[in-house]
């Protein structure tokens, strides 16, 4: 099925090749940074770190660090903290280096089905605007993003494993299959897909066993890790606690769905889409590939899953079927040379260039290659001399403060989310759970706006700030509300 890299290009061009690996690498530095600054960091990657840095400083991962995501990408930022201990560097340097390894992957892909340098290289890059997607990547540590990785390196690896060092590459495909549903639930479905379409191409018994332990190992060292870590049951009442949060609030209608993913992807590429689907539609109807089409299609499907399952409709969620659509797209136009003896290599090249047309007329991308260090304000100068101390930050927008300041929070969560604390069951015991922390053990320092986030609605003492802590200094960010620091009354 899956071709050595480099077999039946046009050329067997070194300097090609690594032109186009350039390429990539330049323009998604460029989109990159365009898009992704040091100290830009939201609510989800605030509290994926922050969970990471209270972890790595003493706590219990789902116990008094909390978060309702697998152990993935918490155990990823660990080790990117151990190598950068600025937190606020760790992340950025993470998150730059997860989308260049994904371009990376992306030309290799699209170069070893397309076999022509100068097409790949365009279609690679229009490939690499729609991952690096202002819409889907928040500041680039959203759990998809890590998912559709390893998803990519496990291609790359098996492909790369029909001619150089077929056990290793053909090991590393397996380990990096059974890892990304580690890092978001749902890409048990990817997973599963793909490896039905590599199972289909291993050759023996042996092989076919191989791949499949090793695909369940990934699996077997994180439970341990949680196991010896104490914090396999937290694991698995979170897994539960994810069934109702499913359930929570009224679905956003799959139509919408759907007419989101038209409107930001396929109508900017509808040309491309179009010509790819011929081409799918060629290789479905002819007997020699018309299996792995469908697997193929199946495994588009599996990536749209991904944002139609959830009831909400965040642009994180489209993120894998944005990235995987152009790979599956040169899948089909690989299927359809091998089943048919023909080549597109020049309608390929035009189609590109209308469509980087389109994109500069209704996107109108900037290009940056500059990091901007930010400045520090009056409360990161203060908080990041207050070693030892703790911090809650009720104001879910600014949890970069945990990072930029390095203090640690003494609640289960680091920032209150709204959707942990409605009127449900789940709900009123997280309100319970966080008034006996926040009374029981009272942070050092507070960050508020001008009101209290939704959950501190429901505290019981309705005073409990004014009560127990006092207001130091304020800062009036651009576009955005107020923020107060309170210091603890007794603690000064």
């Amino acid at each position: 099925m899956y071709k050595v890299l480099t077999v039946n290009i046009e050329e067997k061009d070194p300097f090609k090749f690594y032109f186009g690996l350039l390429t990539s690498i330049i323009v998604t530095t460029g989109i990159f940074l365009s898009f992704i600054q040091l100290g830009d960091v939201k609510t989800d990657g605030s509290i994926f770190a922050s969970v990471a840095l209270k972890d790595l400083n003493g706590g219990v991962l789902y116990i008094d660090a909390w978060e309702n995501k697998p152990p993935g990408i918490f155990y990823l930022i660990e080790f990117f903290l151990l190598i950068a201990p600025n937190p606020i560097y760790a992340v950025f340097i993470m998150a730059f280096t997860t989308f260049i390894l994904t371009s990376i992957c992306l030309y290799i892909l699209i170069l070893n089905n397309i076999k022509s340098y100068s097409s790949s290289i365009l279609f690679t890059s229009i490939a690499i605007f729609f991952t690096v997607f202002k819409n889907n990547i928040g500041e680039g540590l959203c759990t998809e993003i890590y998912g559709t990785l390893c998803i990519l390196i496990s291609m790359v690896f098996f492909q790369v494993s029909n001619n150089y060092l077929r056990s290793f590459f053909r090991i590393g495909s397996a380990l990096f299959l059974g890892t990304a549903f580690w890092f978001k639930e749902p890409f048990i479905f990817v997973s599963g897909i793909l490896y039905i379409i590599y199972f289909l191409d291993t050759k023996g018994n042996k092989g076919k066993l191989s791949l499949t332990l090793f695909a369940i190992l990934p699996s077997l060292i994180f439970i341990s890790t949680l196991y010896f870590q104490g914090a396999l049951i937290g694991y698995i009442d979170t897994i539960k606690y994810n069934f109702s949060y499913l359930n929570k609030d009224e679905p956003i209608a799959l139509k919408v769905k759907i007419n989101d993913f038209y409107v930001n992807l396929i109508n900017p590429i509808i040309a491309l889409t179009l010509f790819f689907l011929y081409l799918g539609y060629k290789a479905l109807v002819n007997l020699k590939t018309s299996r792995e089409t469908l697997l193929q299609l199946l495994f588009l499907l599996s990536a749209c899953s991904i944002f139609a399952i959830s009831p909400h409709n965040f642009g994180h969620y489209y993120y894998p079927a944005f990235t995987l659509i152009f790979v599956i797209f040169s899948r089909f136009y690989g299927l359809y040379s091998e089943a048919y003896k023909i080549q597109f290599k020049w309608p390929l090249i035009v189609l590109c260039i209308f469509t980087f047309y389109k994109i500069d007329e209704t996107q109108k991308p900037n290009w940056t290659f500059e990091i901007k260090v930010p400045a520090k304000d009056n409360f990161e100068r203060y908080l990041s001399q207050q070693k030892g101390k703790t911090l809650f930050i009720d104001y879910v927008t600014k949890g970069a403060y945990y990072l930029k300041t390095g203090l640690l929070y003494p609640t289960f969560l680091p920032l209150a989310l709204p959707v942990h604390f409605g009127d449900n069951a789940s709900g009123i015991e997280n309100r319970k759970k966080i008034w006996n922390e926040l009374s029981q053990d009272p942070p050092d320092f507070i960050i508020t706006t001008y009101t209290g986030s939704y959950f501190s609605w429901y505290l019981p003492d309705s005073k409990f700030y004014e009560s127990n802590f006092e207001k130091i200094d304020s800062i009036m960010p651009i576009d955005d509300n107020i923020l107060y620091l309170w210091r603890h009354k007794k603690r000064n």
